[in-house]
């Protein structure tokens, strides 16, 4: 791995989060904010091993699992550091160094010599660790619980998914960064992801200020002077072919391969493209995608993973106006406004040009609506059109995608 790529990545996560001004930090130990870049040690627990379950993709990747959390005779699971004071110290040892990305439960493993994992991780990758915390973080409400059926879920999802999504013609931008094993004791877990570490950033590093460099332009801006030179008013007309494509198209295809994303700007990487901002997407956090058979079916697709608890088909009973509207609403539409916010700030877009990247995405997102081909399936057909969902913005349902970019 080279350490280079690794902690340009590592950059872009943790020192390039200005959480598109959407909320403060929270009010958590400051050396556990992504953007203070502290590595510190990783505890884990020493747990009886068959107290242990593993999830993995097949029984031979299970057996590698274990192998390498093996410690005297028992199985040791990654605590995150909010975390450890429900251990007892005797349970507790330290192996290796982590650094929080732009999540405050996801973090970078780097392994020391002969620790866990430190002989395995393959060239040109990171691993990734998920941890489970038993409470909200101080400002953050929601559950940030990995219980063994969350696990289950993300580990049966990896092993379908992209090639669900290869078989749309609407996925070609689109990769799913798997999620091939996890671990759990009853009251403890942890996913584990492996990342390429070179060519990727975060969606929110195009627009998001170096907080290192406040005074260096974002990348976005440095990325269309390159393309268009000087030329703003056609960097605007094109806005959405080099930037809103391959993002909505990307959320489609995942509609019709039967799945929500929850693109949101952290779990949303991209790569750079020569002749367009953004090349490729690479969905991440499999926890937050929701699956509903009865869609695949109704395309006459075969169901995926019917007889599997953790993906049932109590998913498809879910609010799907909240779900697949939140994607739109609350997360992709506020990458292109912190895109476009990011473009005013740098003077490269004024209110001409942003007017022209507005109607550029506008048609961009219609285009791909049309191309998705779902308006005939049942509840699709009612609420693609991304207006009748609620979400707490204190606003009419859908309102701020539908006035700003539908």
């Amino acid at each position: 791995m080279s350490p280079v790529q690794l902690d340009k990545l590592l950059h872009y996560e943790q020192r390039v989060n200005d959480r598109q001004g959407t909320s403060p930090a929270p009010k958590i130990l400051e050396e556990l904010l992504p953007e203070s870049g502290v590595s510190r040690p990783l505890a884990w627990t020493i747990t009886p091993s068959d107290s242990a379950t593993v999830f993995a993709a097949d029984s031979g990747l299970e057996n590698e699992i274990r192998a390498q959390l093996a410690h005297d005779g028992a199985t040791i699971i990654p605590v995150h550091p909010l975390d450890q004071g429900r251990f007892a110290s005797e349970s507790i040892i330290y192996s290796g160094h982590i650094r929080f990305s732009a999540s405050y439960r996801t973090v970078f493993y780097e392994p020391e010599r002969g620790g866990p994992f430190s002989e395995w991780i393959p060239e040109s990758m990171a691993l990734m660790l998920k941890l489970h915390l038993n409470k909200p973080l101080p400002g953050i409400p929601g559950d940030r619980r990995l219980t063994g059926k969350i696990i289950e879920k993300c580990v049966s999802l990896s092993g379908v998914m992209p090639k669900a999504v290869a078989e749309e013609p609407m996925g070609e931008d689109l990769k799913i960064v798997p999620e091939t094993f996890g671990i759990t004791r009853g009251d403890c877990g942890v996913i584990l992801r492996l990342l390429p570490t070179t060519g990727l950033i975060p969606v929110f590093a195009l627009y998001s200020r170096d907080q290192t460099r406040p005074e260096k332009d974002p990348v976005i801006a440095s990325l269309l002077s390159e393309m268009y030179g000087g030329d703003s008013s056609e960097a605007a007309r094109q806005f959405g072919s080099t930037f809103a494509r391959p993002l909505i198209r990307s959320l489609i295809a995942g509609f019709r391969a039967g799945f929500s994303l929850e693109m949101h700007a952290q779990n949303t990487l991209i790569r750079p493209g020569e002749n367009r901002i953004i090349d490729r997407v690479y969905f991440r956090d499999i926890e937050g995608a929701i699956l509903f058979n009865d869609f695949r079916v109704q395309r006459g697709l075969e169901p995926l993973l019917p007889d599997s608890e953790a993906v049932s088909d109590s998913y498809s009973d879910a609010p799907i106006q909240t779900f697949y509207n939140r994607n739109v609403d609350h997360d992709l539409g506020r990458i292109f406004t912190g895109a476009l916010n990011a473009l005013d700030g740098t003077g490269y877009f004024g209110g001409s040009e942003r007017r022209l990247a507005v109607r550029s995405i506008r048609q961009t997102v219609r285009a791909a609506v049309a191309e998705g081909q779902l308006a005939g399936i049942d509840r699709f057909g009612r609420y693609l059109p991304f207006s009748r969902a609620p979400w707490g913005n204190g606003l009419r349902p859908g309102h701020y995608f539908r006035t700003q970019y539908r």
